[in-house]
């Protein structure tokens, strides 16, 4: 089997996440997000898809590797890749946010480096390396123009890749960018998603 092959073939059993750093205000809103995510890695694992791509960044990309994570419980066999787009992409994050972000890749089945150092285009050969090694595209968007999160849709859709759109009639109200060092619920997100973590591989 040649390189290219087994690419072809891993392809076929992959799904990635992609969506915005900042979630939502509302816990409601972010609750249904949450259950959204289960949902669909649940009727993903059903369909024979075992290996689900996040891009280890803040906001949806940890909220959907800690569903993964969760999943695993009722679905053995699926694995989280992390795609980082460089080593250090964490060292600037408030404390809270690294001690979830190393908790997530302690535990995560692959760690991959796309790029050894900083450059200005590794964020988006993470995002182009998670969609060319999948066939599905989960995604959590409500800017659908200048974002990250719809650069990567559009290559999805680009590379005939299934898309899943969580967004639904999501309320799409944030924190202002100077309450994100805060103590905001945003932080609380985080810590609440460490515990039920914690719990979960409590019982492994």
């Amino acid at each position: 089997m040649t390189a290219d092959t087994f690419f072809c073939l891993e392809k076929y059993d992959s799904c990635c996440f992609t969506g915005h750093r900042v979630l939502p205000k509302s816990e409601e809103d972010r609750n249904i997000l949450r259950d959204k995510l289960r949902s669909t890695i649940a009727q993903l694992a059903k369909e024979g898809i075992y290996r689900f791509y996040t891009g280890g960044a803040r906001g949806f990309d940890s909220m959907a590797a800690m569903a993964v994570l969760e999943m695993k419980a009722y679905f053995p066999q699926i694995q989280l890749y992390l795609a980082l787009p460089y080593p250090q992409q964490y060292e600037q994050w408030p404390q809270r946010e690294i001690a979830l972000f190393e908790q997530i890749a302690e535990h995560a089945d692959k760690v991959e480096i796309i790029s050894p150092v900083y450059t200005e285009d590794c964020m988006k050969r993470r995002n182009y390396y998670m969609v060319d090694h999948s066939c599905v595209c989960v995604y959590y968007m409500v800017h659908s123009v200048r974002s990250g999160t719809a650069q990567t849709v559009a290559y999805a859709r680009k590379k005939n890749a299934r898309l899943i759109d969580l967004t639904g009639d999501l309320n799409a109200e944030y924190l202002p960018e100077e309450e994100e060092e805060k103590l905001s619920c945003i932080e609380k997100v985080y810590l609440e998603e460490n515990m039920v973590v914690r719990e979960f591989f409590k019982k492994k």
